[in-house]
């Protein structure tokens, strides 16, 4: 793939559906206020810290590409969803390494 032709695929695709999907789950998940609150819920019941609690959700993303890569995906959503899924989940690490 021609390096311009990559570039528009991540600006115009990937980025904004990057964005489209963080805000519609989002909110599902850690309701209005705070955007890293689910995070913080599931740390302080297991009693862990919010990066672990994150990496948690985040390694599910990361199995589910490597099955996709092995040639064992049998997801209903398509792989490109966990990609997203995975690159939100980095924004989201960089918010709360950022808050601290």
């Amino acid at each position: 793939m021609k390096q311009d032709d990559f570039y528009k695929l991540i600006l115009k695709k990937l980025l904004p559906r990057c964005f489209e999907i963080m805000k519609g789950k989002g909110t599902a998940y850690s309701g209005q206020e705070d955007k890293l609150a689910n995070f913080k819920r599931c740390a302080k019941l297991a009693n862990v810290k919010v990066e672990t609690a994150w990496m948690i959700y985040f390694i599910k993303h990361i199995d589910a590409i490597a099955s996709y890569i092995r040639g064992e995906y049998c997801d209903n959503e398509p792989i490109e969803g966990r990609i997203v899924d995975a690159i939100n989940y980095l924004f989201l690490l960089y918010g709360i390494i950022k808050e601290k």
